[in-house]
This record gives C-alpha cells, sequence and structure tokens, in this order.
C-alpha cells in the first residue's frame, strides 16, 4: 500500500557543508505521496521517493534525536542532499560534520526515474566476474558511516532481491549501541547498495560509530583498518580547516585505498582533500552506448588551502589546470547527478529512493577498486594504497594515464569527460581538469590496467 501521509519534524541546530554559520531549528514537512524539486541545504542528499506497493513492515527502531549530545562547530556533518518534501529529515547536528555527500527522490522500484544497478554496471562497463569469481571476490571493503541501523541487512536483501543480485553477508560493527539517526541510515543503505551492485564478491564491513564527532569518526576508521580491509570508502566530508594536517597519518596505511567523497557544493572538503585520499567528484550522463559525461553542476572541486600539491598531480596536464601549489580535488568522477541517481531501498523511510549525490559515486569507486585489487590478487600482486609515496600508489598510476599535454593516453581505461563545470565555475576540458579530474574509468579496462602496475 502506497503511504500517503505527512508528518512535522524538527531540524536541529547544525552547520552546513562548507559553512561557517549554525542554522537555527527547521521545520520541515515531509508528504510521501510526489517527487518535488525541494533541496534541503542542511543536509548533502538529494533525492526522490519511488511509490511502490510494499506491504512488508519489518520491525523497524525508530530514530530519536542524540539524547544528550551537544554539537559543536567542529563536528563531522553527513552531506547528502535532499531534492524532495519525502526526504528524510536531519536530526541533529555535527560538529565539524562529515557531510554525507548524496542526494534523493521518490519513486517506485519499477519507476523510470534512477538506475538500476545494471545501468551503472553497463555504463562503466563493470565486470561481472573475474576468474570465474564474482567481482570483488577475496577483498575487504569497509564503510564508514554513524549510529546504528538495525535493518540494513534487511533492506539489502529487498535490494538484491529487486535486481536478481545476490546479497552481500554483512558485518556489521555497531558502536553507536542504540543511538540511530535516519539520514545516516540512507547514508548506510546507498554505501553498501552500491558496493553490492558492482563487487558482490566483496567481503564487507559496515562500522558504525558512536557519533559524528572527529574522534569517534576516526575510531571507526581505525576500526577499519585493524580488520585488516583494503578498502575504505568515507562517502562525507567537512570544509577544510586549519589544523587537517595532524590526520595525515589516518590514511597512510600502506594495503588501504582510502576513498573519500568530494561534496556537493563548491568548496573543497576533508578528507576527500588529503593527498592520500582518492577524491571522487560527480558527473550527469548526457547519452548512453558509448556513455558520455558532463561535470555535474553541483558537484565538490577545487584546490585545497592547506594541502601542498602532491607529487602525483606535479605533471603539466595537470599543472596547466591547477595553476596553485596545492592539491586539487577531484581525482576521478561517475555519475552522481540525482536526476540520473541510484535506486535504493530503506525500510524505516518508507521504500524505495533515487539517491544522487557525491556519496553515490564514491560509493561506486569503492566498488571499483575491489575489482582491481581482486585482479591484482589474482597476480599475486600487492594490494593497492592511497598513500602516495607507496610505490603501488593507485594515484600514481591513475595519473600516469594522462600525458603531459593533457591528452589521455589511456583512453581504453578513462572516460574523458569535456562538458559542463563543477565546484561552482571549474569548467571541464581535454584529459584532466578541476571539475571532474581524470574522468570516469571503464571498470573492467581499469581492472586490468592496475593489475599489471
Amino acid at each position: 500500500m502506497a503511504i500517503n501521509r505527512k508528518a512535522d519534524y524538527a531540524l536541529d541546530t547544525f552547520r552546513p557543508l562548507g559553512s561557517k554559520k549554525t542554522m537555527n531549528k527547521l521545520a520541515v514537512s515531509v508528504r510521501r505521496s510526489a517527487c518535488l524539486a525541494v533541496l534541503l541545504l542542511a543536509s548533502g542528499l538529494y533525492g526522490c521517493k519511488i511509490e511502490n506497493g510494499d506491504k512488508e513492515a519489518p520491525a523497524q527502531e525508530t530514530p530519536p534525536e542524540e539524547a544528550g549530545y551537544v554539537p559543536a562547530d567542529d563536528d563531522f556533518q553527513h552531506a547528502y542532499v535532499l531534492a524532495t518534501d519525502d526526504a528524510p529529515v536531519e536530526t541533529s547536528s555535527f560538529r565539524q560534520t562529515m557531510s554525507l555527500q548524496s542526494s534523493v527522490s521518490l519513486a517506485s522500484s519499477t519507476s523510470s526515474s534512477g538506475w538500476t544497478p545494471q545501468q551503472f554496471q553497463q555504463a562503466y562497463n563493470v565486470p561481472a566476474s573475474l576468474n570465474n569469481k564474482p567481482a570483488g571476490y577475496g577483498i575487504k571493503v569497509a564503510v564508514i558511516t554513524a549510529y546504528h541501523y538495525s535493518n540494513l541487512q534487511y533492506d539489502l536483501n529487498k535490494f538484491a532481491a529487486q535486481y536478481n543480485l545476490k546479497p552481500i553477508n554483512l558485518n556489521i560493527i555497531n558502536q553507536a549501541g542504540n543511538i540511530t539517526n535516519s539520514n545516516w541510515s540512507l547514508q548506510s543503505n546507498l554505501s553498501v547498495q552500491m558496493i553490492n551492485a558492482i563487487s558482490p564478491g566483496a567481503t564487507v564491513y559496515v562500522i558504525e560509530a558512536k557519533s559524528v564527532n572527529q574522534a569517534d569518526m576516526f575510531t571507526a576508521v581505525k576500526t577499519a583498518e585493524n580488520l585488516g580491509v583494503n578498502v575504505i570508502l568515507m562517502p562525507f566530508g567537512i570544509s577544510e580547516f586549519r589544523t587537517e594536517g595532524s590526520k595525515t597519518h589516518l590514511f597512510l596505511n600502506s594495503q588501504i585505498v582510502f576513498v573519500a567523497a568530494a561534496g556537493n557544493n563548491a568548496v573543497v572538503n576533508f578528507p576527500a582533500a588529503s593527498a592520500d585520499v582518492v577524491a571522487v567528484g560527480g558527473t550527469t550522463p548526457v547519452s548512453g552506448t558509448p556513455l558520455v559525461e558532463a561535470a555535474w553542476v553541483d558537484a565538490g572541486a577545487g584546490m585545497s588551502v592547506y594541502v601542498p600539491m602532491p607529487s602525483y598531480q606535479g605533471i603539466s596536464s595537470v599543472q596547466n589546470a591547477n595553476t596553485t601549489a596545492f592539491r586539487s580535488v577531484p581525482d576521478l568522477a561517475f555519475n552522481a547527478d540525482p536526476s540520473y541517481g541510484a535506486r535504493i531501498y530503506s525500510s524505516i523511510l518508507g521504500g524505495w529512493y533515487v539517491v544522487g549525490g557525491t556519496s553515490v559515486s564514491s560509493s561506486f569507486f569503492a566498488g571499483a577498486v575491489a575489482i582491481a585489487n581482486q585482479a591484482r590478487k589474482n597476480r599475486e600482486k600487492p594490494m593497492l594504497t592511497s598513500a602516495h609515496t607507496s610505490p603501488n600508489s593507485i594515484h600514481k598510476s591513475l595519473y600516469q594515464l594522462v600525458s603531459t599535454n593533457a591528452v589521455p593516453d589511456g583512453s581504453i581505461v578513462l572516460n574523458d569527460v569535456v562538458d559542463g563545470h563543477a565546484g561552482g565555475s571549474y569548467p571541464t576540458g581535454p584529459g584532466y581538469d578541476i571539475a571532474t579530474g581524470l574522468g570516469s574509468l571503464d571498470v573492467e579496462k581499469f581492472a586490468e590496467y592496475m593489475a599489471n602496475q
């Protein structure tokens, strides 16, 4: 039975991504009936709900506000953008909040809006298997999120059944106890469902941080590292801060690729700005086979104000676009436009959603890295790392794909994005550009290329 109810929620004080100001309590009305283009600037997730006839009502927790938690200006905030009046509601604010970089819309599992897993697979040539093993087999991927969501496996099973996928059995590490948050539950759903769509053979850990403050979020990151994972996904970000360099040591593991969302606004975000993290931006699909993309206008892009230009960007193809002495982001970009977003299932929010933003593109790329690592493992090569001074640096191999005259050498690997702009005003162009970095990837060719590095 389609949901058609209206509820009023209070939006507590929070600091939006990229803003130094605090917004006061805001009332948000949610109506589950139609997809409207409403942008909640407070969160970073775009989307719309998909009406359907689901009658199932699994046991669900009611997300309380974080009792006793007083937000501060240096907490991490999720930054996904909600583009509908049916969007989940912000329940707290966060200290230097790492923003979830997504967007959501209202639709049905059979709606024409949004991309199915099969459309992502086709668009980016994602292999179903390598050496007769499912894509991502033998690789451990960790998703860093915040707060607990008890229906995560149920929702993933529902998603997988809808699209004829084998669901991954999640390894959930709850550091939040019974503290829940509807926004972060949607982020958790988004990440695990995207990874399942791209790398169904991967072993997935979900680390639910106690809260969104820096200490708790980085405790979750450290927990993932101690599990011996190969990829750590951080689909969130905050505007840069003066002391971010003190966090550099967190991303130096020589066996892990750290992936972060570049953001959904005109500022450069941390941790994407780190030289030892792969920053993933956003595109808008323009046409299909072969895929043609433009920069997604709301994707984060630009130059860091604190991080010096790393050695892998010290090539003329980058320096022609970035004339500063600082790191530019993103490194890569994939579909993040909510108009073509990912179809995601969330039982606690009432059903199917179309979700966009750089949470989608970064989650996609985490799955792609798992496939590349699987290809390397098949050849008995060490795992990739995002520690940029390592001989197995993923950045070094990626940036070798553009020649000194800014024209992609590895055109069979890179999908060059030459239209549109992002990060406020950064245009695209042939080869490397600030708006989309190196562009997007043919995942099968990317895996083959990385296996030979």
